[in-house]
């Protein structure tokens, strides 16, 4: 699993979860957001987990990542970042080999 994440990034996901994650021995799950599909693609989001067996680890520091197999496909490649200006302030995962599936919506059109 190729994740990449900006110093910035980094920093500020240290700042907001890194003490309670290391004192609770989780790690940063990134996931593909249920229902998350649309006319921009698959939408992803993060939150503090447990591992689970099948789930791919990779680590930045002092901070752990944890992606599903069923992510981790759309999530190859991908930088997260984190973004502050006056429009925006959040992290962003930019994730290049994810299927945006060329059409607004996910799954079947009309029956």
């Amino acid at each position: 699993m190729n994740l990449t994440i900006t110093d910035v990034a980094q920093q500020r996901l240290d700042t907001l979860v890194g003490e309670q994650m290391r004192e609770q021995g989780k790690a940063i799950r990134v996931f593909m957001q249920q229902g998350g599909c649309g006319c921009s693609g698959p939408r992803f989001g993060m939150g503090l987990d447990d591992a689970a067996a099948e789930d791919s680890i990779v680590e930045f520091g002092t901070l752990k990542f944890i992606v599903d197999p069923t992510s981790a496909t759309q999530l190859e490649d991908a930088s997260i970042d984190y973004i502050q200006d006056v429009m925006q302030e959040g992290f962003q995962i930019t994730a290049p080999n994810a299927e945006a599936g060329g059409a607004c919506g996910c799954g079947g059109g009309a029956h």
